[in-house]
């Protein structure tokens, strides 16, 4: 009777090792997929001139990203994050040609995983860091490159249901993009014309997580 009574206590223990969630001293990795809605604001400016001139526009794009983060307590979690982000164009209606933008993002993560079950989490967190942007014209006859550098900043939530180690989890976040540093593969551009973009807007993406180390 002693035997089966420890035995049974044993396996008890592993389940509920092995379904807990975010704790201190675990590793988490997870990757997602998502959509990015952004309201967009372009601002130039020629060099000799004081006027500026704003252009309020839209701008979308799908993403993947690839997130890495350590407990340092059973509730707080430090790690970093990279995205990659293909935005949607259109045919331009002058040179028939679709031009096509792309953009890379690292930034830095801090996470409250204040509402924790042995297999749910929710971590609340912000992510700084910064990103790149190129965008091409696709132009044959007058090819265009420009390149935009600047800041990230996205809070998020990421409700995450586990099944032992590994799991899902939805992506639901608040990014702001702000590019103050734009150039063009033309001289002549950079030359007369100051360039600066940012977004703000609601991502939402899905993916798996995988716990290790505790």
């Amino acid at each position: 009777m002693k035997k089966y009574f420890l035995i049974i206590t044993s396996l008890c223990i592993t389940a509920k090792y092995y379904t807990q969630s975010f704790t201190g001293n675990s590793l988490l990795l997870h990757f997602n997929v998502g959509i990015e809605s952004l309201n967009t604001e372009y601002r130039y400016q020629l060099r000799n001139y004081n006027k500026d001139t704003l252009v309020k526009d839209g701008a979308a794009n799908s993403n993947y990203f690839f997130g890495a983060e350590y407990g340092l307590l059973q509730w707080l979690g430090i790690g970093a994050k990279v995205k990659l982000n293909r935005y949607f164009t259109a045919k331009d209606e002058v040179t028939g040609t679709t031009p096509t933008a792309q953009s890379f993002d690292l930034a830095f993560t801090v996470r409250a995983h204040l509402f924790r079950r042995h297999r749910f989490d929710l971590p609340i967190g912000v992510s700084i860091g910064g990103s790149s942007l190129t965008y091409n014209n696709n132009d044959p006859f007058y090819p265009i490159t420009i390149y935009g550098r600047g800041t990230y900043l996205d809070l998020h939530i990421q409700p995450m249901i586990y099944f032992k180690r590994l799991g899902l989890n939805a992506y639901i976040g608040l990014p702001s993009i702000n590019y103050n540093d734009m150039t063009s593969s033309d001289s002549n551009i950079n030359q007369y014309i100051l360039m600066k973009w940012k977004g703000k807007g609601f991502i939402l993406g899905i993916g798996l997580q995988y716990r290790f180390l505790n």
